[in-house]
């Protein structure tokens, strides 16, 4: 189980294809992982509404929106590691 404590960041990508191929990978070497999607035009908390009502969406690209950071647990980091920079996917 991967818990808070116990995780290792392995990648984070804007890119929403990268994301599933690290995924895919991983899953087909029986390495457990988990995925934190932050979206980048969430809420602001002190002012309520979102980024976007702020700031706008002129000049900005959609698929930066979102941020995948995966993560292994630290006893797979280093296979982790290794098999995606044996498929050049960093």
């Amino acid at each position: 189980m991967i818990d808070f404590f116990n995780r290792k960041e392995i990648c984070v990508t804007f890119d929403l294809n990268k994301q599933a191929e690290i995924r895919y990978l991983l899953q087909g070497e029986g390495i457990d992982y988990q995925i934190r999607t932050k979206n980048r035009t969430d809420t602001i908390l002190l002012r309520g509404g979102t980024t976007r009502a702020y700031t706008g969406s002129a000049g900005n690209r959609q698929m930066q929106d979102y941020e995948y950071h995966i993560y292994v647990h630290r006893d797979d980091f280093e296979r982790a590691l290794y098999l995606l920079q044996e498929k050049k996917i960093r």
